[in-house]
């Protein structure tokens, strides 16, 4: 389907239109009746069920009742505006619904209402509402690909997506082995000087006879150097630059790992025998896979303000004795 350009402006046909149809699939919202509704985003009523929702959003991570509640409003009005905006744009934008995305927050809801269905009924959010706004996160996801994918009204060309995963990404094929010894009483130690050039030596003279046999898996199975492996397998690690484990320098350590060639690299707090994997001969395990966060890296800030202009065009009024009300009997 065609996608019709926009800009981030309220065409008042189209964003009436949009918002009603948004609301829709919200059971949430009530109809008009002066106590049904706590807010008003462009005068669409938002109903207790809804602001609940999103209420419980904003506490996750807090306990107790906070401090600055006029700024728990703030937080909440804005997340409802977001909700309302995000849904008008898309469908002002003629963006169908992805199928994919759809089924995903099926799922999502499935598993949030077995888990916490009871604390969901106890604050007035019901499935169909815990569902919508689940939704309303995958809206989100739908409207930046909408923007900045492939065949987006910003779209980032797939050369520089590819040139970011290839500059902050690194995959090695090996085994992390830790410089720690078991203490009798099962708590682990850290080896002292004398212990870790032992271990350091053994695995250099495992990694000369697995580079001489050709055979990286077979000679990890000799007793000797399975046990200054640790018994630990052979996987396949992806590095993403800036990784707790690894320093800047380290990752470049990484970086010029032979994929021909087992190397032994002394790092902070372990030693690591691995070579390299050229990501490059299967793009679909590596790239594919990190394309999307690496898309979000190079455009979430923007989409982050540009979601900022779009949400300060829409106006949100509480209905202040309701509202009131409303926060006396919440469950703190």
């Amino acid at each position: 389907m065609k996608r019709t350009r926009t800009n981030w402006t309220k065409k008042a046909t189209i964003l009436l239109a949009a918002i009603c149809v948004a609301l829709a699939g919200l059971s949430g919202f009530a109809p008009p009746a002066e106590r049904d509704w706590l807010l008003q985003v462009e005068g669409a009523p938002i109903s207790r069920a809804v602001y609940s929702y999103f209420l419980s959003e904003a506490l996750k991570g807090t306990q107790g009742k906070p401090k600055d509640l006029a700024a728990l409003r703030r937080d909440v009005a804005a997340r409802c505006v977001e909700y309302i905006a995000v849904n008008s744009e898309l469908r002002a934008m003629e963006v169908p619904v992805d199928q994919v995305l759809k089924d995903q927050v099926a799922q999502q809801t499935a598993f949030a209402w077995r888990v916490l269905g009871r604390y969901y009924s106890s604050i007035g959010v019901d499935k169909r509402t815990l569902n919508a706004g689940l939704a309303g996160r995958a809206a989100k996801d739908q409207l930046f690909r909408a923007l900045y994918d492939t065949g987006g009204k910003r779209a980032v060309p797939e050369a520089s997506i590819e040139a970011y995963f290839y500059g902050n990404f690194v995959a090695c094929e090996g085994i992390r082995v830790l410089r720690t010894v078991m203490r009798e009483d099962g708590e682990d130690r850290l080896m002292d000087t004398d212990e870790a050039a032992a271990l350091r030596q053994t695995l250099a003279e495992f990694v000369e006879a697995a580079n001489e046999a050709g055979d990286f898996y077979g000679v990890a199975r000799e007793e000797r150097f399975a046990k200054a492996l640790s018994y630990a397998p052979i996987s396949v690690v992806t590095v993403q630059k800036g990784d707790a484990d690894y320093s800047d320098a380290d990752f470049e350590q990484l970086r010029k790992l032979s994929p021909e060639k087992i190397t032994l690299l002394n790092l902070p707090g372990f030693f690591l025998v691995a070579r390299g994997v050229d990501m490059r001969e299967s793009p679909e395990e590596y790239y594919l896979d990190y394309r999307a966060d690496c898309l979000w890296k190079l455009k979430g800030a923007d989409y982050e303000a540009a979601l900022k202009e779009l949400c300060g065009k829409y106006r949100a009024d509480e209905n202040a004795a309701e509202m009131e009300r409303f926060y006396q009997e919440w469950k703190w």
